[in-house]
């Protein structure tokens, strides 16, 4: 897979197996049985060619699934939120408590609630089928649909696909291809601003990134 016409690849010093990736993985924090499932998908995926900038590219990609996913350990949205913690996240749509209520522990109805005609959810239940998927969690059907072409899958119609080791790497490396310039890389700020939106997570992703330069350079 190639996205966006790249004019120059800074390859990888070399190709890793995927007895490389587990040992890799576990020397980055992840658990080994966990190390042991992604090893291969890894191996596979995880190509000089798929990234502009080669191993410049990976050095900060890798710090934000990890993150993203808590250690490969969580590849759908966890919304399954007490009513103070849904006020932290989405304090303009729900100003107290009391308005909140109604969708803690109910992690469908809340998806409902936030996603619900933005992101090119547009039918009922949008919301809770296209929420938060994969390594840099997918959100919206317009994100499903978006990602689904650059890979050449029907993510629209298939969501459940980023749940997979496979498909969850291919389409983070899409995402990240056609979201992240070049220019970006080793910001970051930036990097955590267009993943997530904010700077949430930073402290962490700085830590993996810098244990990613040890590990993986």
């Amino acid at each position: 897979m190639r996205v966006g016409g790249y004019t120059r690849v800074e390859p990888f010093a070399r190709l890793w197996s995927a007895d490389d990736w587990f040992r890799k993985l576990q020397e980055l924090g992840v658990p080994s049985l966990r190390a042991s499932q992604w090893a291969e998908p890894f191996a596979a995926e995880v190509q000089p060619g798929r990234f502009s900038a080669g191993l410049r590219d990976l050095l900060d990609w890798l710090p934000q699934c990890l993150h993203e996913t808590g250690m490969l350990g969580k590849m759908v949205e966890d919304l399954d939120y007490s009513a103070a913690r849904i006020c932290q996240v989405w304090p303009g749509r729900f100003p107290s408590e009391a308005a909140a209520a109604p969708f803690a522990g109910n992690p469908e109805a809340l998806a409902n609630r936030v996603y619900g005609g933005r992101m090119g959810n547009v039918q009922a239940g949008d919301g809770w089928q296209f929420r938060g998927r994969g390594l840099i969690m997918a959100t919206g059907r317009a994100s499903y649909r978006r990602l689904g072409e650059l890979m050449g899958q029907d993510l629209e119609g298939l969501p459940n696909l980023l749940e997979g080791p496979r498909y969850a790497i291919e389409a983070a490396i899409a995402w990240w291809e056609g979201s992240v310039p070049d220019v970006q890389l080793g910001d970051q700020v930036r990097i955590r601003r267009r993943v997530n939106g904010g700077e949430i997570g930073l402290a962490h992703c700085e830590k993996l990134a810098e244990l990613c330069r040890r590990v993986l350079a």
